[in-house]
């Protein structure tokens, strides 16, 4: 029997473990409109209905559950998709997070804090700006992780959000969160939350603003396709994915070999 054109190129192959907040309904889209094709995305929740550091850090306690759920699909890679929660507790946190989810996965894991750090490492980005919906407490410990991770944050504006309202936002009201950011010291702005729609934007505003632009997603996917070393390039959503650079630890040890 041949199928042609009704094969779905997207089963069978390649198979990534999203770990989401419970509230974020934009992340999946994303990455299915992004993504190169043969990666399937499947998703299990953690509980999250408001973007408080007590709400964050409650999300650890089903961790462990929803790791062994996904571990029944057998992934090749997993990530805990969420920028907050992965900072919340302070530099080494989103390391702790790789840790336990490897350990129950037995695959390679991320979270976003840790490819916003790498991601920006790769770009040689150091003085960075911060566009985010958070709660102002948010966004303060999101500078102190970035601050202690060796960056300098010379600029960060927040909506003040929380919970479903930022997925609400539309990705014009994001530009203009970005612009108002956006600081001539910057080598760089980095525009936070898997639940907010930033990745639309990134390719007008790098144009605008002469600089790279980096959203969580768009990290997120970035460091998934390093893992999976999938050498595909990405048009339309900035640098990052655009160019596709490796990331060197210290020492000029790539991250991949």
């Amino acid at each position: 029997m041949n199928l042609g054109d009704k094969r779905n190129p997207n089963i069978g192959l390649t198979k990534v473990g999203l770990i989401l907040p419970s509230v974020n309904c934009i992340i999946e889209p994303e990455f299915y409109a992004v993504a190169p094709q043969g990666i399937s995305f499947h998703s299990t929740r953690v509980l999250l209905t408001e973007t408080t550091p007590e709400a964050l850090m409650r999300m650890e306690e089903d961790l462990d559950q929803a790791a062994r759920l996904i571990e029944t699909i057998n992934p090749h890679a997993v990530v805990y998709a969420c920028t907050s929660g992965s900072f919340v507790k302070g530099l080494g946190w989103d390391r702790w997070i790789v840790d336990k989810l490897q350990s129950i996965v037995g695959c390679p894991a991320i979270t976003t804090s840790t490819a916003m750090v790498e991601a920006l490492r790769a770009l040689g980005i150091r003085r960075v700006s911060l566009a985010t919906p958070y709660l102002e407490v948010v966004n303060e410990r999101e500078v102190e992780f970035l601050q202690k991770s060796g960056f300098e944050v010379v600029c960060c504006r927040g909506l003040g959000l929380s919970g479903r309202t930022i997925r609400e936002q539309p990705p014009e009201k994001v530009y203009e969160l970005a612009k108002r950011a956006d600081v001539p010291e910057a080598d760089g702005l980095f525009i936070s939350c898997t639940d907010f729609r930033a990745i639309e934007v990134i390719d007008l505003l790098e144009t605008e603003l002469k600089k790279p632009v980096l959203s969580s997603n768009q990290v997120t996917l970035w460091a998934l396709l390093r893992i999976l070393k999938q050498p595909d390039l990405v048009k339309g959503f900035g640098r990052l994915l655009a160019e596709m650079p490796a990331f060197h630890r210290e020492g000029h040890e790539q991250s991949d070999s």
